[in-house]
């Protein structure tokens, strides 16, 4: 699953990042001259911002040293990590924000995402490496022997429904397994929390706990042991960790 940052990065952490920067790059044009010559840090010292940001914010990290060092990522206005190509637009737009006086970066200051002139001409911004996930669109799934539905109640999916087959749902907070994914960082959630199966025969949901520290629990207060599934009919609801998590089942 895709991940997605909307947590700004504070200004305080945004010119830390680019004083680290300031140091990290004098470190690779100070080895450039003395290995490579004179000539070679010349030509380095016009383009190494360019090469510098736009190398590293297209990469893996899609941030700079100075940025990942204090946990920041540059994405895109949706949040998502950004591409070479804007990396390299980002990277380009900043000798503008520079040579005006330093005037398109001091005004991330009173902008609501911080943004310098180089993030809205290449849109993007500076987000905390906090990452969501994005969930599938709501759903319906059908076939011959009826439908269930995993429906939020309360909590980060209320409003969304996500089809229960025979194979189940996994819900927890590990996006490479998980079909309900809770970002990384959600309190009271296991990587791997509970799983729900519909059985069409009796037109029940079956609730697995897989050893959850928090907890999972019937929409009447029980908390279920690991091993011993219940079944859930149409309307029943249950719960995780607590009642601002629940989930309603809809057949």
């Amino acid at each position: 699953m895709e991940a997605i940052y909307h947590q700004k990065a504070t200004m305080g952490k945004r010119v830390a990042a680019l004083l680290l920067d300031g140091v990290f790059m004098n470190i690779i044009l100070s080895l450039a001259f003395f290995l490579l010559g004179w000539n070679v840090y010349v030509v380095l010292t016009s383009v190494a911002m360019l090469l510098y940001f736009g190398i590293l914010e297209g990469s893996g990290m899609h941030a700079t040293l100075g940025k990942y060092i204090l946990g920041l990522i540059v994405v895109d206005e949706d949040g998502v990590p950004i591409t070479y190509s804007q990396s390299f637009l980002r990277a380009l737009c900043r000798y503008v924000s520079g040579l005006a006086l330093g005037i398109g970066y001091f005004v991330a200051f009173g902008d609501p995402r911080c943004r310098t002139w180089h993030d809205k001409w290449a849109h993007t911004f500076v987000a905390a490496r906090v990452a969501s996930y994005a969930q599938p669109q709501p759903t319906h799934y059908t076939d011959a022997t009826g439908s269930a539905q995993l429906v939020g109640v309360s909590g980060l999916f209320a409003g969304r429904s996500y089809p229960i087959t025979g194979q189940g749902l996994l819900i927890g907070r590990d996006q490479t397994t998980c079909d309900v994914v809770f970002p990384d960082n959600y309190r009271g959630i296991s990587r791997t929390h509970c799983k729900v199966q519909y059985n069409p025969q009796t037109r029940t949901v079956v609730l697995h706990d897989l050893g959850s520290h928090y907890g999972t629990y019937t929409g009447s207060g029980v908390r279920l042991r690991q091993g011993s599934p219940v079944a859930l009919r149409s309307g029943d609801e249950f719960y995780l960790a607590d009642r601002n998590t629940a989930f309603r089942i809809v057949i």
